[in-house]
């Protein structure tokens, strides 16, 4: 009876021992589960940061591209508007003339249309960051007193200073 009652401890030894190994695995999956989860959590962070910085970097690029681009075309629109101040006055009601403003203007709204805005110049605060003081002369000190080349900004960023003459704090 002995044997009969340690084959049966035995057994029940080996049972609870397959069901603590079971327990074991089990937990040991949930960990391995718990892990892997978190690792397929932080690759997919880490692709939506990808993605967003990719988005970022060429929206970067186009903008630079854009800019490169519009500092070679300005110089165009600022001989047009010279050329818009020093029209005769015999010739503004020429047909020719007016259809050469219309461009003139499409031009300005175009530009204004893609982010491009001129820089704030004449009655101004001179700001370094925007302006570039060629000369200075009678006026309020650091004022902007005369523009001689405009300035321009894309979306915000300086694509070229505004060339300008400030006063010196001297009267007139």
């Amino acid at each position: 009876m002995d044997d009969d009652l340690n084959e049966k401890i035995d057994a029940a030894k080996a049972d609870d021992e397959a069901q603590q190994q079971a327990q074991n695995d089990d937990e040991s999956k949930d960990a391995k589960i718990e892990e892997l989860t978190g690792q397929v959590a932080r690759a997919m962070a880490d692709l939506q940061n990808y993605k967003r910085r990719s988005e970022e970097e060429k929206g970067s690029f186009v903008k630079f591209a854009n800019a490169e681009l519009l500092k070679i075309i300005l110089p165009v629109l600022d001989n047009l508007d010279r050329s818009v101040t020093h029209l005769p006055e015999e010739l503004k009601d020429n047909e020719w003339t007016k259809g050469m403003l219309h461009i003139h203007d499409d031009l300005i709204k175009t530009f204004e249309k893609l982010g491009i805005s001129k820089v704030k110049t004449v009655g101004e605060m001179l700001d370094p960051n925007v302006h570039e003081a060629l000369m200075a002369g009678p006026g309020e000190k650091d004022m902007i007193v005369e523009e001689f080349e405009p300035g321009y900004t894309l979306q915000g960023d300086v694509i070229k200073v505004a060339k300008v003459k400030v006063g010196d704090g001297s009267k007139k």
